[in-house]
């Protein structure tokens, strides 16, 4: 009995010895698997780059006054004079030096009364783009004081002055867009050799995505009559950076 019971502890025993190296294994084999997993993720980087914005645009618009809107015929003289004046706003926009004016219209609008269209005033469609930088502010407020003049007192024509909104040239635009591509993958480079560090692993940048344009940020509307300001603005970047740690 006594040699049964030696047999039984001995058996079990060796169960737990087997057991307790099965679980070493298996924990030891897990950290190994573990250390040795090869990672990969994405991370979203942005840069950003400030400038200041080198021109500035307005758009004038020439409009019917009540007068011609509400007027469901106009008059071969009053038409000639209507025509005269918009000939001569159109030969001061060209004169600015600054600004481009397409040819103007004047067309009639209608409303509908049991079917049947009947014409109850005027329109002129006649829009001035203006670009310039902050040295031709002058001649942008020599066009505006030349318009108000010729129009002054003007019964059927009016002008609606516009603000002056700060904007970025073609040049500057793509310097600043070059800047932020190296920065961008120069930070990506950088989170590279950090990753490294951080996880004890050999970690590679695989791609770059850019995946839009960089835009400049929008900029407040100054006044017709208000100097621009030279105030730093910014131009954003963003990618999309894939990396693989082994």
């Amino acid at each position: 009995m006594l040699n049964l019971l030696f047999k039984s502890l001995f058996a079990l025993a060796v169960l737990i010895v087997f057991i307790a190296g099965v679980v070493f294994d298996a924990k030891f084999l897990s950290q190994n698997q573990f250390s040795d997993k090869e990672l990969k993720f994405n991370r979203t980087i942005t840069q950003s780059v400030e400038f200041i914005p080198d021109q500035f645009s307005a758009n004038i618009s020439l409009e019917s006054t009540n007068a011609l809107r509400t007027k469901d015929q106009i008059a071969p003289n009053e038409l000639e004079i209507i025509t005269a004046t918009l000939d001569k706003a159109l030969k001061l926009a060209k004169d600015s030096q600054i600004c481009k004016a397409s040819t103007y219209s004047i067309n009639p609008s209608y409303s509908y009364n049991d079917g049947a269209r009947i014409i109850t005033g005027q329109l002129i469609n006649f829009d001035i783009g203006c670009k310039f930088d902050k040295n031709s502010i002058d001649k942008y407020d020599n066009l505006i004081t030349q318009l108000n003049t010729l129009l002054k007192n003007n019964e059927f024509i009016s002008i609606n002055l516009p603000a002056i909104t700060p904007s970025v040239s073609d040049a500057i635009s793509t310097q600043n867009n070059e800047l932020l591509h190296i920065k961008v993958l120069n930070n990506a480079m950088q989170k590279a050799q950090l990753y490294s560090n951080e996880l004890g692993k050999n970690c590679v940048l695989n791609s770059v995505d850019f995946t839009g344009t960089s835009h400049p940020a929008v900029y407040a509307n100054l006044k017709s009559t208000q100097t621009p300001i030279e105030s730093k603005h910014t131009q954003t970047l963003s990618a999309t950076a894939t990396y693989n740690c082994k």
